[in-house]
């Protein structure tokens, strides 16, 4: 058994993080224990042939020296974690995947008002992996391999540690950021990338053109617009106005390139391609 491995971890929610953590404790730390908590009967049933326990409620389960992963759409992560803190509170570590920080620790922060010696248990935690597809089914053991996890703990000590222990095993690479900054970041790295890929996909369907006769970059560019509008729509409520100045700036970018097209200016055009060249082999 992995030294790092949690006896037990409780899952609350079985869609792709939830299921992605579960399939992938099973490949890296089989003697943990995984618990899964889902309303919906067939997630829990697939889960179930994965060898997860199925539970009703965390009260049921045993939670000393137990880890708690909360992976639900932001709004119900949220109010869970607030709703539930006399049961996660006894936890070694509580922690979730949403790729907003501020509402899940805020919602934590009246959890539990600790003693100084003792930092609260929840570390909320932002994989930088993901899938456009939904569900269990989706779900896969490397999910976290290889992938930068964002934590933003508000206190040192342990939990922090436990928390870079586990996203360590699940295959991550723990980077700690405070919440508000990690959620600035954020309307710029994943949501403006997520809007543009809807937008292009409608602006591609407004002209006919199928997503089958796109070669390898028009499937890149687009394949975020098959995520789930039932687990973006929460995150684009809680940073609407974030998002929409980012939208803003790109939307003059764009029609700077429209006006160096219609004007025919092939050198502006070329230092804009070169620019955007020297970026992208910056971070590849």
């Amino acid at each position: 058994m992995n030294s790092a491995a949690p006896r037990r971890v409780i899952i609350v929610g079985l869609g792709v993080m939830g299921g992605s953590v579960a399939k992938t404790l099973k490949r890296r730390a089989p003697r943990t224990v995984v618990f899964g908590i889902d309303p919906d009967d067939e997630s829990a049933a697939l889960a179930s042939r994965d060898g997860v326990v199925r539970a009703h409620a965390l009260d049921d389960c045993d939670l000393d020296g137990a880890v708690v992963v909360f992976a639900a759409p932001l709004d119900v992560t949220a109010s869970l974690v607030r709703d539930t803190a006399g049961a996660w509170s006894r936890a070694a570590l509580a922690t979730d995947p949403a790729s907003l920080k501020v509402p899940v620790v805020e919602a934590a922060r009246p959890a539990a008002q600790p003693a100084p010696a003792q930092p609260p248990a929840f570390v909320g935690a932002h994989p930088m992996c993901g899938s456009e597809r939904s569900g269990y089914a989706a779900a896969r053991a490397d999910l976290f391999d290889g992938a930068d996890v964002w934590l933003c703990p508000e206190h040192d000590g342990a939990p922090l540690a436990r928390a870079q222990a586990f996203w360590r095993l699940l295959g991550g690479r723990p980077r700690t950021i405070a919440a508000a900054d990690h959620d600035r970041l954020m309307a710029r790295a994943s949501h403006l990338p997520q809007l543009l890929s809807v937008a292009l996909a409608q602006s591609l369907d407004d002209a006919g053109i199928a997503r089958d006769v796109l070669g390898p970059g028009g499937r890149d560019m687009t394949r975020l617009a098959g995520s789930s509008p039932s687990m973006w729509l929460p995150l684009l409520e809680a940073a609407h106005e974030r998002d929409a100045r980012a939208l803003g700036a790109l939307e003059e970018r764009i029609g700077s390139v429209r006006r160096m097209l219609e004007e025919g200016d092939l050198a502006a055009l070329a230092r804009f391609m070169e620019r955007g060249r020297r970026w992208a082999s910056r971070t590849d």
